[in-house]
């Protein structure tokens, strides 16, 4: 069994790295899904604009999904009427729909190779008190004169009590599709380009990038989490959900993809590629301040079966179930983000692109006030705002040294500094800085997947404490960044005069 995404077991080439200064009109920052489909949207309109990713296009985020391209999307259209309308529901939903034929059209005309399939998409319940919940998307279905049925047998479980089938949704490989895009815009793509700093003048961003300088009139940041915590408070108006999810090879493929309305979740689909059949299975999908134990719940999704490949992603939930898509200050459009999409990442970039592309264009868009970072307070907001300082004051607590429940895992304290050291089976030692440098939240080793993660906005880096995804913009390296500190007491006790 392999500890890593199946996805990334395609090999990509990797671009260059910054290495002069620039000067650009826009500046994307984030080289996933969401970035390089701005970048496509952008350079087709003949822009001036850069992207620049801190590791290698694709393989932060994007790699960790499931690759459903769909508008049939677990409890979120009934989330949104409750704590919206109808009305905002169906807007959404509209969204999701054309974004999901807008990437299907891209994806066709282009002859992009991207494995992209068409697929019937199923909502079930095997709880009897969440039928009603089938039931009512299924009445809102068919209001909006969309194709759909109820069935009560469904060709991937004997369990299901109700499933609400639509057949017009795909799934597709996502990093072939952004390997088609990197390739596509290679000499305006910069890999291995960490942004450390962001100084805004007048009427210019100065943007630190490793070690040079970009200067640039506008800003889309298309990172999973924005690394900033002023003036937006991201942190207050979503919380992070952690999901598992395994792949395992099988002789016979569905032409389908599931997902559950019950606790705990369960989504799958089937994938085919170089001659090989997989099901790729996500079971339990819980806020990442309730992960008790990386390890068991990994356990949990082993008992399901046999895998080939286990993984975890993270995901950003909004307080009112809908994107944040464009600025986030009052008029003014040089900064930009597209985040939070509810664990629907594929059609929610897309919708970004398009937003972005129409706010810089200035062209009409219906969607604007549907994902404006800005909108008004609404009873979500109300409702989850106390909810989410919870949640991120419980996986701060959760996170602290003294919680580590691991005889692996060992916390010192070195030069005033806490330090977190693993040692592995062969009695190797990989020390890390005790704290994610994004807001000082500790950090919890995930033995299984060899990553050190932040529960409370998501940060991982590697066994040595690289940085792998944000918000942190800083490595949590120790040794290694120690050693010229380390060198001089070693000189200094072999010459204490020197």
């Amino acid at each position: 069994m392999k500890n890593k995404s199946l996805w990334l077991t395609t090999n990509f080439k990797t671009l260059k790295s910054i290495d002069n200064n620039i000067t650009t009109d826009y500046l994307i920052i984030g080289g996933g899904i969401t970035g390089l489909s701005i970048l496509d949207e952008l350079k087709k309109n003949n822009l001036n604009v850069i992207l620049v990713e801190q590791n290698i296009c694709g393989e932060a985020v994007t790699s960790k999904t499931t690759a459903k391209i769909t508008y049939l999307q677990q409890n979120i259209l009934s989330n949104i009427r409750t704590f919206r309308n109808n009305s905002v529901a169906q807007t959404y939903l509209t969204s999701q729909i054309k974004s999901m034929n807008y990437l299907v059209k891209k994806i066709t005309k282009e002859k992009i190779n991207c494995d992209l399939k068409p697929v019937a998409s199923y909502l079930y319940t095997q709880n009897k008190n969440n039928i009603n919940i089938i039931e009512n998307e299924y009445t809102f279905f068919k209001s909006l004169n969309i194709t759909c049925e109820l069935q009560k047998e469904v060709p991937f479980t004997k369990d299901c009590l109700l499933a609400l089938k639509v057949s017009d949704t795909y799934v597709f490989h996502p990093l072939k599709y952004l390997n088609y895009l990197k390739n596509k815009y290679q000499n305006f793509i910069y890999e291995k380009s960490l942004v450390k700093d962001i100084q805004k003048t007048k009427d210019t961003y100065l943007v630190k990038v490793n070690n040079y300088l970009i200067k640039t009139k506008n800003i889309i940041l298309a990172t999973h989490y924005p690394y900033f915590l002023l003036p937006y408070l991201t942190p207050l108006k979503t919380y992070l959900e952690t999901s598992y999810i395994g792949v395992k090879k099988v002789n016979k493929t569905l032409n389908i993809s599931a997902i559950n309305v019950d606790k705990p979740t369960i989504s799958l689909r089937y994938h085919e590629d170089n001659n090989n059949k997989y099901l790729i299975y996500l079971y339990n999908s819980l806020p990442t301040s309730n992960v008790k134990n990386i390890k068991d719940n990994f356990a949990k999704l082993t008992k399901q079966m046999n895998f080939d490949y286990i993984w975890s992603n993270k995901d950003i939930i909004t307080s009112d179930y809908l994107p944040y898509i464009g600025p986030i200050k009052k008029n003014d459009h040089s900064f930009l983000v597209a985040f939070g999409y509810n664990t629907w990442g594929m059609t929610n970039a897309t919708l970004a692109s398009i937003i972005i592309r129409d706010i810089i264009l200035k062209n009409d868009n219906p969607y604007l006030e549907l994902t404006n970072p800005l909108r008004h307070l609404n009873l979500g907001k109300i409702i989850n705002y106390p909810l989410n300082i919870l949640k991120s004051i419980k996986a701060i607590v959760k996170s602290t040294p003294h919680n580590i429940n691991n005889q692996n895992i060992i916390s010192k304290t070195f030069n005033k500094q806490k330090i977190l050291t693993y040692i592995d089976e062969l009695g190797q030692e990989y020390s890390v800085l005790a704290k994610c440098p994004h807001m000082k939240c500790g950090i919890i080793f995930n033995e299984t997947e060899k990553t050190w993660d932040c529960l409370c906005h998501g940060s991982r880096f590697d066994i040595d404490g690289n940085l792998l995804e944000g918000p942190s913009n800083c490595h949590i390296k120790f040794l290694k960044s120690n050693n010229l500190f380390l060198l001089i007491i070693f000189i200094k006790k072999l010459y204490p005069d020197y």
